[in-house]
């Protein structure tokens, strides 16, 4: 009994040895397995992590590592909105000017949506482009002394005779600009736009502010063209100056503008007035006042190859006479312009003007004072003075970096009695050009001008200017120059 029980204690003892033995490996097979299937899981982890970064275009950064939050992406326009800010025969057209990238336009559109020369400010999402150009005009006048480095036909002298000619070089048409942008929200943005050129008082080369205003979305402050003016109609010209009859004028203002659908918009602006009226009444000169801001509304429809303007003002013009007596006069107009490309890049422009009391918006009449004039001698009443101005140029592309212009402009201002017969009366003016985009940006241009004006009383003269330009630029805004 007791070798038995002994021999049962035994092979319990051993059992229990074998299983105290075999419990530790069966364990670590057990962690064996899990870390396996763990190394698994992570190799599949890993594998989803790389297809979702390919796909997000990022890296996530690695564990411990300072993570730098990235800036949201800038607001992008719908197709249909630059579109409609910005037709495709509106972005192709350029003058030597460049004045169409700094008209303000509906949503705060680029002319070109990919932004060329603009860089981000660090730590911010703003963009900045610093943008410019340095020119030297050199104009040759084989009779005329009294013209400067602009051609306008209302200062040609009547008296014309043949020479002394006159030399003028001018490096006053040269720019410098910074143009920001700043996100507000997904597709919205502020623009703050200033420019300065070089032509001071006096004929002095010094700077003037062409443009100061800031847009954010659709609502504009600040001094820009006036929203009576169409910038994308503008004739291609050398001269600084362009045709005589444009609508040209850059003006303080506050401005909406909207959308109306399929490439249509509109905009409303109050402007700074300014009655210009210069008349003297026995030797004593009249004051012009302002009693009312203008009021300015515009029509713009953009398509596939070109665009249609139709823009108006409403003005109320007044003098304080010499007796202290106050006279005033209701001035209006109205501008229709529009671009159409007739074939490849070639297109032509045209402008057409008229109204009364619109002599300040006009090229060849702004600053000569007749915005109105009293009617006779003994009618000192104000009467707002009727002008017609009109003009048209074809622009013929020979290569892509070789254009050439012609342009024809007319001006006639209905005169009153009381003017003198030294009064301008109509002006006319043509030219022509030939601009060589020689590489990058540098540009050259010879250009042919002539101009003619007719006072009230009936004298007239001429003269014609030989125009060379070259031109550096800091950012290349035209891909196709």
């Amino acid at each position: 009994m007791c070798k038995t029980l002994s021999l049962l204690l035994c092979v319990l003892s051993g059992a229990a040895q074998v299983s105290a033995q075999d419990a530790p490996a069966t364990q670590q097979d057990a962690i064996r397995t899990l870390q396996a299937r763990i190394d698994e899981l992570r190799t599949q982890m890993a594998a989803m992590q790389a297809q979702l970064d390919a796909i997000r275009g990022t890296t996530l950064p690695s564990p411990g590592s300072i993570v730098s939050t990235p800036p949201p992406p800038e607001p992008q326009l719908s197709p249909e909105q630059q579109e409609t800010a910005v037709g495709h025969a509106t972005f192709e057209h350029q003058t030597f000017a460049h004045d169409e990238e700094d008209a303000p336009r509906l949503y705060n559109a680029p002319l070109d949506p990919d932004l060329p020369g603009f860089f981000r400010l660090p730590g911010t999402r703003t963009l900045l482009r610093l943008d410019g150009s340095i020119r030297t005009d050199f104009m040759y006048d084989p009779n005329a002394t009294v013209l400067t480095d602009t051609f306008i036909p209302s200062s040609l002298p009547v008296a014309s005779t043949s020479g002394p000619g006159n030399f003028v070089a001018s490096t006053r048409g040269s720019r410098v600009m910074t143009d920001f942008r700043i996100p507000v929200h997904e597709t919205g943005t502020a623009r703050t736009f200033l420019q300065f050129d070089f032509f001071g008082p006096a004929g002095a080369t010094a700077l003037r502010v062409r443009h100061l205003y800031a847009q954010m979305d659709n609502v504009l402050v600040g001094q820009t063209f006036t929203n009576f003016m169409d910038p994308d109609a503008f004739a291609d010209t050398l001269d600084p100056q362009g045709a005589n009859s444009g609508i040209s004028a850059r003006i303080p203002q506050a401005r909406y503008t909207f959308a109306l659908g399929n490439g249509a918009s509109g905009s409303v602006a109050i402007e700074l007035p300014s009655s210009s009226v210069t008349f003297s009444v026995d030797g004593i000169p009249a004051s012009a006042t302002t009693p009312a801001p203008d009021g300015t509304v515009r029509f713009r429809n953009e398509w596939e190859r070109g665009h249609l303007q139709l823009a108006g003002v409403v003005r109320d013009l007044g003098v304080l006479l010499p007796d202290g007596s106050h006279e005033s006069a209701f001035g209006w107009g109205v501008n229709a312009t529009s671009g159409v490309n007739v074939y490849g890049m070639s297109n032509v422009v045209m402008g057409f003007a008229y109204g009364h009391g619109i002599a300040r918006y006009v090229a060849d009449t702004g600053g000569l004072g007749m915005d109105a004039a009293p009617r006779t001698q003994t009618d000192l009443s104000l009467r707002a003075l009727p002008l017609v101005a009109t003009y048209g140029s074809y622009q013929h592309y020979w290569s892509s970096a070789v254009r050439s212009n012609a342009t024809f402009g007319f001006v006639r201002l209905d005169n009153t009695d009381f003017q003198p017969d030294a009064t301008f009366h109509q002006s006319k003016y043509s030219s022509v050009n030939a601009i060589w985009n020689v590489v990058g940006s540098l540009d050259l241009g010879a250009e042919f001008l002539y101009g003619w004006v007719t006072q009230k009383g009936g004298a007239h003269g001429s003269d014609p200017r030989f125009q060379f330009t070259g031109r550096y630029s800091f950012v290349k805004l035209h891909p196709q120059e």
